[in-house]
């Protein structure tokens, strides 16, 4: 201590920062620059702990380590175990391993409005931390520590009393997601109660709350007002909280709604409350309000037919590259060793959308140490666009925040990303942005093309229709949030250009490059290994990065290597449109529908090249049948990153639209939606928007099948019950079905097969794109089944512009579909000559021996074939059907939810490989909650900038947010006659269904309503239905807060 203690003196005048696990710049990253950083790590006496009671713990101790010692003293303080669970809920596992509790509490202390788990409930505890300095030591309160300037000084130790057994002692911790993220609120509460006689309360109580401002610590007045007060008396309850109600004073924030933290915190105070009541003396349908949601252990069931007689083809197992992915073993672009003379890029980006770029000041960014160069649109000597309406670097005119102005480059990734925030840049012109689809109606701000699709007589069928109603729903932005950024490394050779880029579409970004630095395509040579995850994202958006990069490896004649930042990549790259739907259907007393009059709006951001309004009559009815239909499609000009290709572009909004138009007609005849639904499919030779009849439909035995072995009529019974008796905890049960049109036709891709004569072994090589989704090992399978050889000869090279010439972007979930075609017509054609040869050898030769004499009579031992069968019109090659249930338990007091199970009956053919089929189906249906339910794209709406770009703020779904109970099934007896392989796509179509947890939670908080008074009324919920979102759907009025 004392060598710290000297430290600290020595460096009292620089700005220093003591760093234990220095996770705290996981959520501050702008914090500093710091001159000095003094580890701590090695600081014995900052280790010592006592386990009293009162516990003591160092200051270097870790998160983990003490949940360990207050799980290992509960036996002596029931609190100790309360501290210990929620401190579970604090960031994950790794973080807390490294962390400490001590940091936490810094953060706080830096940072007011840091709603830190650590301070709110060890603060509610009555904990005190001791403060060193080399003079003397001070024991203080963790309120007083807040306003304790802390130069020159450290944190020695925390003391954290015992609990007392007539103490009642609670924390709280509601967050947009379950895990690894940060509260919209905390809260912790102890009170200390005569038990004796009639529950009073003894003395002053502790009630803390974090995430309501800067500076509320306690709940000041609520304490006074209880201190002998009788908490089984109505009058207190009512007292208590209205004067919380006065004193809850929140901060205005845009990614939290000032009314929804000043009532979940009250709905904190009266679960605590009820708590410290006792369940005994409560009514029996307030009971369970106490209790936070608790959620079991993970399980799932898959459940597949295979063919082992066809194996290696239809055999279940892992991706064959899946060991070195897991082990951390495989190569991406980032993970290769820099080139000699390598150098690194970095996007100087715009901070302010709708306006003209002004001045670009690069001084500051060249004095960063390893500066080497800046380019801007001028240095662009091809073309500097990539679309009539995208340019490469900004010329002049600033669409959107986040768009590209200048490229900076450096001898480190690191260095150039310094490099780019140190540019100076300034605007001129500068205008509102519009952000919102509402505000692109509003300044009637459109793109030019307006898409319309009539079947039938829809105006007058709706004029003469029994029923009618009329509304709209909306649903969000989403990111890709793929593992790996977008990454790309140019290098200038004598043939021209060597790209190594993370892309989907290597025939575009072979384009990019070209266009940009004028060269003919011949001259750009592209190769892809493998993604680290795409879902779309890295398909047209990872031409940008490309052709950048390639402009800056061209000017400076040296390897240049661009990888974005997380937050760079957030704010520039396009991402999923958001779609705004308004409807007037009519229908007849049974439900059938009659006329739908559709209004469909898309956000495409500040270009267009990428609608998807052309394909969208397609699906837009999704499985029933209507004898008139109208779908006008409108797209949206705003000021925000172009939509791009996300995982079910599209589909999965108007998928949903016509889910919801269900549930508003089923709302206002009074009926069940199950019923509704199944009275209006589709079957086999009726007639789609589009005008394609349906001959592939099997929707109603898919959903006939679900529905009784997923129990669906018990459920829902015992799911009725349970809301009777429940008014602040809720269930729901929802069954949807799918209709995904697959497009095959669209792509084309070449293959490569050879057979090497010295071993036999087998190489391919596809113009499909091995993003996760598994073609390698598809391919492999075929391969190995149609020549007869085992797996382990196979191998797959990467994916390359020669090869791979002028193959399609891998995408539209027929990638491996389609490449698994294409190896088996070349591997067909090898067995035509190969075949006589085997003859001649007895019919059964050694497969090596085989190939060794094909080589030497001469034989062609590789093929090349080009995988492409277009259709004479526009029109689907075959669907995909599906039908998911899902049955998810709210908190109506706090919007927080569980979805306890969700059952998934899907149509994949006859699956090439069941577990990669399998795992795709999971995967969509999770990537889908995601976009439902957590994922939320948020603006400034002065500056457009996007505030959700990171982490801290952007919640896709972790391991605790799937279903706690998740069952999936492929089809059995099932084939696809469209398809030589007999498969169907498995990749995108199963998101379609993840929706139904969205109206399953409708069906919680309809409930709720009805408690409340307002069950009469149809209500959307819009995605994405977010925590904050369900709770004020459900119009918690805290008047209604009883004992």
């Amino acid at each position: 201590m004392a060598e710290l203690y000297g430290l600290l003196e020595q460096h009292s005048q620089d700005r220093y920062k003591l760093v234990c696990g220095n996770t705290a710049v996981g959520v501050y990253k702008d914090d500093g620059p710091h001159t000095c950083l003094i580890d701590i790590k090695a600081v014995s006496d900052l280790y010592n702990c006592q386990a009293g009671p009162p516990l003591v713990v160092g200051s270097a101790v870790s998160l983990s380590t003490l949940v360990d010692l207050l799980r290992a003293g509960s036996d002596r303080s029931p609190s100790y175990g309360v501290l210990a669970d929620h401190l579970c809920k604090v960031a994950n596992v790794s973080v807390r391993n490294v962390g400490s509790w001590a940091g936490n509490l810094m953060i706080k202390h830096d940072h007011p409005e840091f709603p830190s788990d650590v301070f709110t409930i060890m603060e509610a505890a009555g904990a005190k931390v001791t403060i060193g300095h080399r003079d003397e030591s001070q024991i203080m309160a963790l309120g007083d520590f807040l306003g304790t300037a802390m130069n020159g000084k450290v944190i020695c130790s925390l003391e954290i009393p015992p609990g007392k057994p007539e103490d009642v002692f609670r924390t709280y911790k509601v967050a947009p997601r379950s895990q690894n993220a940060h509260a919209y609120v905390n809260a912790g509460f102890r009170m200390t109660l005569d038990r004796q006689s009639d529950l009073t309360v003894v003395k002053k109580p502790s009630i803390a709350f974090g995430g309501i401002n800067k500076t509320m610590v306690h709940a000041s007045a609520t304490e006074d007002f209880l201190i002998g007060k009788t908490i089984t008396d109505a009058e207190t309850v009512r007292g208590a909280l209205a004067v919380l109600q006065a004193e809850l004073v929140p901060d205005d924030s845009a990614l939290q709604s000032s009314q929804y933290t000043k009532q979940l915190a009250m709905g904190l105070f009266y679960k605590f409350y009820l708590s410290a009541v006792g369940k005994e003396s409560l009514t029996e349908r307030v009971r369970s309000a106490g209790d936070s949601l608790v959620r079991p252990v993970s399980r799932g069931e898959q459940h597949f037919q295979t063919k082992e007689s066809e194996w290696p083809l239809r055999q279940p197992m892992p991706k064959t590259s899946s060991r070195v992915q897991a082990s951390g073993e495989a190569i991406y672009i980032n993970d290769m060793p820099a080139m000699p003379g390598e150098v690194f890029a970095a996007f100087v980006t715009s901070t302010v959308a709708n306006c003209k770029l002004g001045n670009l000041d690069f001084s500051r960014a060249m004095e960063i140490p390893g500066a080497v160069a800046y380019m801007t649109a001028g240095d662009v000597k091809g073309q500097n666009n990539l679309s009539a309406d995208d340019e490469i670097l900004s010329s002049g005119e600033v669409s959107y925040a986040g768009q590209p102005v200048a490229l900076v480059i450096a001898d480190t990734q690191a260095h150039a990303d310094v490099m780019a925030k140190a540019v100076q840049v300034t605007y001129t012109g500068i205008k509102p942005p519009i952000l919102s689809i509402q505000d692109a109606i509003a300044a009637e701000s459109f793109h030019p093309n307006v898409s319309e699709m009539v079947k039938g007589d829809p105006k007058g069928a709706l004029a003469g229709a029994p029923r009618r109603i009329s509304g709209e729903v909306s649903c969000g932005s989403q990111y890709h949030f793929y593992m790996e950024t977008q990454v790309c490394r140019c290098t200038p050779t004598e043939d021209g250009m060597d790209v190594q880029s993370a892309t989907q579409s290597m025939d575009s970004v072979q384009a990019a490059v070209a266009q940009a630095t004028g060269m003919s395509a011949h001259r750009v040579y592209v190769s892809v290994k493998r993604l680290g995850g795409g879902f779309g994202g890295k398909g047209p958006a990872s031409t940008l990065p490309a052709a950048a990069c390639a402009v800056a490896a061209q000017n400076l004649n040296r390897t240049v290597r661009l990888s974005m930042s997380l937050d760079a990549n957030m704010e520039a790259m396009p991402k999923r449109a958001p779609y705004l739907v308004k409807y007037e259907v009519g229908f007849d007393d049974e439900g059938r529908l009659l006329a739908v009059v559709y209004n469909l709006y898309e956000d495409n951001g500040h270009s267009v090249h990428c609608s998807f309004l052309p394909f969208l009559p397609q699906v837009a009815e999704n499985v029933y049948c209507c004898p008139s239909w109208q779908l006008t499609g409108q797209a949206c000009k705003t000021h925000v990153a172009p939509a791009t290709y996300t995982r079910a572009p599209g589909y999965v909004a108007v998928h949903f639209c016509m889910e919801h138009i269900i549930e508003h007609v089923a709302k206002t005849l009074n009926k069940d939606p199950i019923d509704i639904r199944r009275v209006n499919m589709f079957e086999n030779g009726h007639t789609i928007l589009s005008g394609y009849t349906l001959a592939d439909c099997n929707i109603t035995q898919l959903w006939d099948d679900l529905l009784t072995s997923a129990q669906i009529k018990q459920r829902q019974q015992e799911i009725e019950a349970f809301n009777k008796e429940h008014r602040w905890k809720k269930r729901g049960l929802s069954v949807v079905p799918c209709r995904y049109a697959l497009h095959p036709s669209f792509f084309r891709f070449t293959v490569f097969v050879a057979i090497y004569h010295t071993d036999g072994s087998v190489v391919i090589t596809h113009g499909g794109i091995e993003m996760g989704q598994g073609v390698d090992t598809k391919v492999m399978q075929v391969a190995a089944a149609t020549l007869g050889v085992p797996l382990e000869m196979i191998h797959v090279m990467s994916t390359n512009s020669l090869s791979g010439a002028n193959s399609e972007s891998s995408g539209g979930s027929t990638t491996s579909e389609l490449n698994c075609q294409g190896v088996l017509e070349c591997c067909r054609r090898l067995n035509e000559r190969i075949n006589p040869i085997r003859q001649e050898m007895g019919g059964a030769p050694k497969w090596t021996e085989l190939i060794t004499t094909c080589h030497s009579k001469g034989v062609d031992l590789s093929e090349k074939y080009m995988e492409h069968h277009p259709l004479p019109v526009f029109r689907p090659t075959y669907h995909s059907y599906g039908v998911t249930c899902t049955e998810v338990e709210l908190d109506v007091l706090t919007g927080e939810r569980e979805i306890t199970r969700s059952d998934i009956l899907f149509d994949c053919g006859e699956s090439v490989n069941p577990d990669l089929d399998v795992g795709q189906v999971e995967g969509a249906f999770v990537f889908g909650l995601g976009y439902w339910l957590t994922e939320k794209c948020v603006y400034d709406k002065e500056t457009g900038r996007l505030l959700t770009n990171g982490t801290w703020e952007y919640k896709p779904p972790t391991t605790k947010d799937i279903p706690a109970d998740l069952r999936v099934t492929l089809l059995p007896n099932s084939s696809n006659p469209y398809n030589v392989i007999r498969s169907k796509a498995a990749s995108e179509p199963p998101l379609l269904m993840s929706c139904s947890a969205v109206f399953a939670l409708r069906k919680a908080i309809q409930s709720a309503r009805e408690d409340s008074g307002y069950g009469a009324d149809f209500f959307p919920l819009n995605g994405p239905a977010t925590v904050e979102t369900c709770h004020q759907t459900c119009l918690v009025d805290s008047s209604n807060f009883t004992l």
